[in-house]
């Protein structure tokens, strides 16, 4: 076989190695390590893992797009809630409306026939489900204070939970982020053509590392823009129709994204625990209170007939206390069915992927845009460095061999 075979034979293929191995390291540097690996200047932490809060913040401004506290608390459906509630949890509600009639009269719930025991109990329970309609008016009419759907993502995807967030990134670019590293072999492998068409011109052993670095960071460069560019289908030359990878599969992706949201982020957990700490509820809390006090004391006929004895304002208050007190504790008690009902009545997987799917496609880039737009002049440079380190290997074994 022929010198000029040789070359054309080991060159390309070197080069591919080259483009392969400069943009799995660019792809694995994004994600690796964890924790900062190295000395001064010199450190090197993940980008995932480095720039969390920032990424967390472009993933929450993309979502709050398409996702708003008002569509969290209008899709609560409070009156199959309390239904719910009430139905798996019969033994606390009795005992719950046993203590707050005994604060109008004591020990007039167990000495009151059942017919009158149902007749209180239906009519306490249809001012539960009117209650219960009505907190979710008061929740939606102040969503903005109570729910804060940005902290939730940034604290679901940050600090601690990190981890989720690499997981996250690397699911959603899951295609992409193969892309880059398959691209680059194949992208190598073509410039090794021209560069072995190159050294058997001008014969020259250092070309081979000139070319590495250029293989190197033109590969890491260029392949990330096609993941991105152009937004929308384009024609080049007449003969290649291209979209950039991310922008084609928005659909797709908004299913996976949407998936995520439902199952690990905006989770009916994560959301209570959330509004649970909120300021806000305190007055949400006392307003609600209030309008029970009202409820009740529109009962007071009812009460004076089962009592026979009308009762007064601060019995009516004290048993107001009992309610919310014990609501309260029992919300506690039943928040597996609470958690279960908001899961199937949310539905934020599907909401988030139709809204999301249809997005601006250059609001919808920032969701993965920022671990490549922050660092990429860093990763391109180190695909150049890598690239011109192999092609000094390369340029040896040209010499070795003497070609």
């Amino acid at each position: 076989m022929g010198e000029t075979a040789i070359t054309f034979l080991i060159v390309p293929v070197v080069t591919a190695f080259i483009g392969y191995v400069t943009n799995w390291t660019a792809v694995k540097m994004i994600f690796h390590p964890r924790e900062p690996v190295g000395i001064g200047p010199l450190k090197w932490q993940g980008i995932v893992y480095r720039l969390a809060p920032k990424f967390a913040s472009e993933i929450a401004a993309t979502t709050g797009k398409v996702l708003s506290p008002d569509d969290v608390v209008d899709r609560v459906a409070p009156a199959a809630l309390a239904t719910r509630v009430v139905a798996e949890h019969p033994g606390e509600v009795d005992a719950i409306i046993g203590e707050a009639f005994d604060a109008l009269a004591s020990g007039a719930w167990e000495s009151m026939a059942p017919p009158a025991r149902d007749q209180l109990r239906s009519a306490l329970l249809a001012q539960v489900d009117e209650s219960a309609g009505a907190a979710v008016a008061e929740l939606g009419h102040r969503a903005g204070e109570l729910v804060d759907l940005d902290r939730i993502i940034v604290d679901q995807l940050s600090g601690d939970n990190a981890d989720r967030l690499a997981r996250v990134a690397g699911e959603v670019g899951a295609r992409e982020l193969r892309f880059i590293e398959l691209y680059g072999g194949v992208f190598g492998f073509v410039v090794g053509l021209v560069q072995a068409a190159g050294y058997s011109m001008f014969g020259r052993w250092w070309t081979m590392p000139i070319v590495g670095a250029v293989v190197g960071l033109g590969t890491n460069w260029l392949a990330i823009q096609m993941i991105f560019r152009p937004l929308e289908p384009r024609r080049y030359l007449g003969l290649i129709t291209y979209q950039g990878m991310f922008p084609k599969r928005q659909r797709e992706i908004a299913v996976d994204y949407g998936r995520i949201v439902a199952t690990e982020v905006l989770t009916p957990r994560n959301l209570i625990d959330h509004i649970s700490a909120s300021p806000a509820l305190a007055d949400v809390g006392r307003d609600l209170t209030e309008r029970a006090r009202v409820q009740i004391a529109s009962m007071r006929p009812l009460l004076t007939m089962l009592t026979g004895t009308e009762p007064s304002d601060a019995q009516l208050d004290k048993a107001v206390g009992v309610l919310t007190e014990r609501l309260g504790h029992l919300l506690g008690v039943a928040r597996a069915s609470v958690e279960d009902h908001l899961a199937a009545s949310l539905r934020l997987d599907a909401l988030v992927e139709d809204r999301l799917g249809a997005l601006d496609k250059l609001q919808f880039e920032r969701m993965l845009r920022g671990i490549f737009e922050e660092d990429e002049v860093i990763l391109v440079v180190i695909g150049g460095a890598l690239g011109g380190a192999v092609g000094v290997v390369q340029g040896g074994m040209i010499v070795a061999l003497g070609l």
